[in-house]
């Protein structure tokens, strides 16, 4: 039996392209955000989607305190604010790339999708927290020449834009 490493594991699923996106949420630390590609559909009926966040990041901790979230699916041109959100540090908001939706929902500006949220479960997946959600509004980019950001074998890929 071949065993396989986490260093293989992670080399291995970065042949798998996916989209990139920022996930923000309040917390009692202020405003927190993370850039994310762990996001996907789960059900139509009911509605569900899901997200994995390290349970160690400041975002996650928020989320688990307010049951809520926005998510913003990042656009090609978008690369400096998924690096920016990919830092680990607290208070990634700074006011000149978000825009609040009138719920108070906070999204990165220029997405391609804002998609709010209420975590209706929670799950523990090893180091991370697997937070499936129900949403509650979205709304889309009207711009049909806007691709999406993509990151594939570790970089970004602007090849969609």
């Amino acid at each position: 039996m071949i065993s396989v490493t986490s260093d293989d594991f992670r080399r291995a699923m970065a042949h798998f392209a996916t989209g990139v996106a920022v996930v923000t949420t309040t917390g009692a630390g202020g405003e927190q955000g993370a850039t994310i590609s762990a996001l996907s559909s789960v059900s139509l009926d009911p509605l569900t989607l899901l997200i994995c966040l390290n349970r160690r990041s400041a975002t996650c901790r928020s989320i688990e305190k307010s049951r809520r979230f926005g998510i913003s699916i990042l656009a090609s041109h978008q690369e400096a604010i998924a690096r920016r959100y990919a830092m680990p540090a607290q208070d990634k908001i700074v006011g000149e790339d978000e825009v609040r939706h009138p719920d108070g929902t906070l999204f990165i500006q220029e997405a391609l999708v804002h998609i709010g949220t209420e975590v209706i479960e929670t799950l523990r997946g090893g180091t991370h927290e697997i937070f499936l959600a129900r949403p509650v509004h979205v709304t889309m980019n009207p711009d049909p020449d806007v691709g999406p950001l993509l990151y594939f074998r570790g970089a970004f890929d602007l090849t969609s834009s």
